[in-house]
C-alpha cells in the first residue's frame, strides 16, 4: 500500500486541500497497483482540459458545482453528486464555483 495518510486516521475532506486562483491542486489520499483515490481542489474557472485515462474513474464532487463534459454532452454536478466514467472516455472538467472533487480511479 502507497498512502500519505496514515490508516484508521479520519480525514475531513472538505479541509485538506485550499483553493488557488487559477489552478487545480491535488493530493494523494491512497493508491496501489489497482488504483487510487485522489482530492482535487478547483478554484472558480480553473478546468482540467480534454483527456481521458486509462481507469475506471468513480468523481464525487465534495462540494462546490462543475460541469463535466463527457462525449460533447455537459453534466453539472453539486455537491453530493458524483460521475463514472468507464476506462479511456475522454472529458473535461470546469470549475463553475470553488470545488473540491474526490476521485477514484480503478484500474480497468
Amino acid at each position: 500500500m502507497k498512502t500519505q495518510e496514515e490508516i484508521k486516521t479520519p480525514l475531513r475532506l472538505a479541509d485538506e486541500l485550499e483553493y488557488k486562483a487559477g489552478e487545480v491542486l491535488t493530493k494523494d489520499v491512497f493508491s496501489n497497483d489497482n488504483g487510487s483515490v485522489r482530492l482535487l481542489a478547483f478554484a472558480r474557472g480553473a478546468m482540467l482540459a480534454r483527456h481521458s485515462v486509462p481507469f475506471d474513474v468513480f468523481a464525487y464532487v465534495v462540494e462546490g458545482a462543475v460541469e463535466f463534459e463527457v462525449e460533447d454532452q455537459r453534466q453539472h454536478l453539486t455537491g453530493g453528486n458524483a460521475i463514472l466514467l468507464p476506462a479511456n472516455t475522454p472529458h473535461t472538467v470546469l470549475a463553475l464555483e470553488d470545488s473540491r472533487i474526490l476521485l477514484t480511479k480503478i484500474k480497468a
